[in-house]
C-alpha cells in the first residue's frame, strides 16, 4: 500500500450556486492541508454564529484539487482518506457525486476507482458547511490530513489490524493479531501473510506467518496469537511502545501490500474496591477537558501543535484527558501514546434532542453505528484509549427512552471492542456508567 499525504495544491473558496460568478473576495486561493477555512475569516458581533463560535462566521466552503492520474493505476485499488471535514462533507470527483459524511469529526474513506481518468488529469472538490450546529468554537472545511492510498486489489485496509493484549504475566504477554485483507477482484487469492513485532529500537521480537484465501469481492480475516518475552509494558509512567508489521506476500515471498501498526502491551482492569488498574497498578485520573482547536491555529490539526500539547499536559501533571465533546485526532492520540497520557474520548455531545439549531442530533439516530464505527476503528490500537464516553451532558439520560439509547449506544461499542470501559458524561464534572 503506498499512503501518500495528500495536502498540497489545494485551494478554498466560498461554494457558489450554479449561477453565481465568481467576484472580487469570492476567488479560490490556495491552501494547505490541514486547513481551517474560517479562522481567518472577520469576526462580528452580528455573526448569527453568536458567542459560541467566537462571533465567527459560518459558511459554505469549496476545496479543489487536481493531480494526475497515470495509466498504471488502472489496476489497483485507489482512495482517498479523509481524517476530518468539517461539516457535512460533500465529494466529488470529476464533477461526480462520490460520497457524503455529516459527521465533522469521524474519518472516512472514498473508493475513487469508478471515477478515475487514467492517464489524464483529476480534479477532486469537496463542500463543507458550518451553520450554527455547535455549542464552542469548530473551525470548518478539511482541519485534520488527507491522504491518497493506492493499493493492490488484493490489499489491508485501512484500519485492517486490529492488535490485543489479552493475556500478561511476568514471563510473556501474549500479542493477539486480526488482519483483514480485502479482495476487489474478480478471483479468487492465496496468499501468506506475515507478522512481525518489532521492539521500541525496531529490533524484531517474535514473527509467525499463516496461508489466507479471499474470495472474489469478499473479506478474509486472519488471526495470530505470539508470545513477546519479557514485555516492557505500557503505562503512563513508561509508555513503551511495540510495532507490528503485517506483510500480504505472494507464493514466491514477494510482498505486495504491508501495514505498520504501533501498540502498547498493557492490562486494563476496573472495579468498585480498587478503581481503575494499568498492569495491576491502581491509576488515578488527573485530567483535563480538550477541545480540537489549537488557539491561534484555529481548529487545523497540526502533528506537532498537537505533541506540544500533549507535552506541556504531562510537564503540568496531568495523566489523562477526555476528549470534549467529540472524538480526537489520530494526531492527538499518537503523542498520547508517546508521552503517556490516558484517554476518555468522547463519541459526541447530542443525541436525538438538539442544543444548536443545526447539530448533529438531526443525523444522529440514522447515523450513530457508523459514528461508533468510525470512533473505534481510529482507537482501537491506542493504548491511551482507556475509555469511550459515548455522550456529553446528554439531555435524554433522565428519562426511559434516553436510558434505552445510553444502552445501545453501551452495547454499540461492546460489540467492536469489548477491552475498554464506555461510561456517559451527564455533566461537566461528573460521569454515570452506561449499563
Amino acid at each position: 500500500m503506498i499512503r501518500i499525504p495528500f495536502v498540497d495544491g489545494w485551494t478554498v473558496g466560498p461554494k457558489l450556486g450554479a449561477f453565481e460568478a465568481i467576484t472580487e473576495g469570492s476567488e479560490p486561493r490556495p491552501v494547505a492541508l490541514p486547513h481551517d477555512a474560517i479562522r481567518d475569516l472577520e469576526r462580528s458581533a452580528d455573526s448569527p454564529q453568536g458567542v459560541h463560535a467566537g462571533y465567527y462566521p459560518g459558511g459554505v466552503f469549496e476545496y479543489a484539487k487536481s493531480f494526475d492520474v497515470p495509466e498504471e493505476w488502472r489496476d489497483r485499488t485507489v482512495e482517498l482518506e479523509f481524517e476530518g471535514v468539517y461539516r457535512h462533507a460533500v465529494v466529488y470527483v470529476n464533477g461526480d457525486y462520490a460520497a457524503h459524511e455529516p459527521n465533522g469529526y469521524a474519518a472516512f474513506t472514498v473508493a475513487l476507482d469508478p471515477f478515475l481518468r487514467y492517464g489524464q488529469t483529476n480534479r477532486v472538490t469537496i463542500e463543507a458547511r458550518s451553520h450554527k450546529d455547535s455549542r464552542w468554537y469548530t473551525g470548518a472545511g478539511i482541519y485534520r490530513p488527507v491522504h491518497l492510498v493506492v493499493a493492490d486489489p488484493v490489499h489491508i485496509p485501512l484500519d485492517g489490524v486490529r492488535v490485543t493484549t489479552p493475556d500478561i504475566d511476568a514471563l510473556r504477554a501474549i500479542v493477539a493479531v486480526a488482519t483483514t485483507a480485502r479482495n476487489t477482484t474478480r478471483h479468487t487469492r492465496t496468499a501468506r501473510i506475515r507478522w512481525s513485532v518489532l521492539d521500541a529500537g525496531g529490533t524484531e521480537v517474535v514473527s509467525t506467518s499463516a496461508p489466507l484465501t479471499v474470495l472474489p469481492g469478499e473479506t478474509a480475516t486472519a488471526r495470530a496469537r505470539v508470545a513477546v518475552a519479557a514485555a516492557q509494558l505500557w503505562s503512563p509512567d513508561t509508555p513503551t511502545l511495540y510495532t507490528v508489521v503485517t506483510a500480504l506476500a505472494n507464493e514466491d515471498g514477494s510482498v505486495f501490500d504491508e501495514d505498520r501498526t504501533v501498540f502498547g502491551i498493557r492490562r486494563l482492569q476496573l472495579d468498585p474496591q480498587h478503581g481503575l488498574r494499568i498492569n495491576g497498578e491502581v491509576v488515578k485520573l488527573r485530567g483535563a477537558c480538550v477541545h480540537h482547536d489549537s488557539g491561534p491555529l484555529g481548529a487545523a490539526t497540526i502533528d506537532a501543535a498537537e505533541d506540544r500539547r500533549v507535552r506541556l499536559l504531562k510537564d503540568a501533571g496531568f495523566n489523562s484527558i477526555r476528549s470534549a465533546h467529540n472524538p480526537v485526532s489520530r494526531a492527538t492520540l499518537d503523542a498520547c501514546d508517546r508521552h503517556g497520557i490516558l484517554v476518555m474520548d468522547e463519541l459526541t455531545d447530542v443525541w436525538t434532542e438538539s442544543k444548536t439549531a443545526f447539530d448533529s442530533s438531526l443525523t444522529f439516530p440514522d447515523r450513530w453505528r457508523q459514528d461508533v464505527a468510525a470512533l473505534v476503528a481510529k482507537d482501537f490500537n491506542h493504548p491511551s484509549v482507556v475509555l469511550y464516553s459515548i455522550g456529553n451532558e446528554i439531555l435524554e439520560l433522565a428519562s426511559p427512552i434516553g436510558a434505552t439509547w445510553s444502552r445501545r449506544l453501551a452495547e454499540g461499542i461492546r460489540e467492536l471492542d469489548d477491552t475498554r470501559f464506555s461510561p456517559t458524561g451527564s455533566t461537566a464534572s461528573s460521569r454515570t456508567w452506561s449499563g
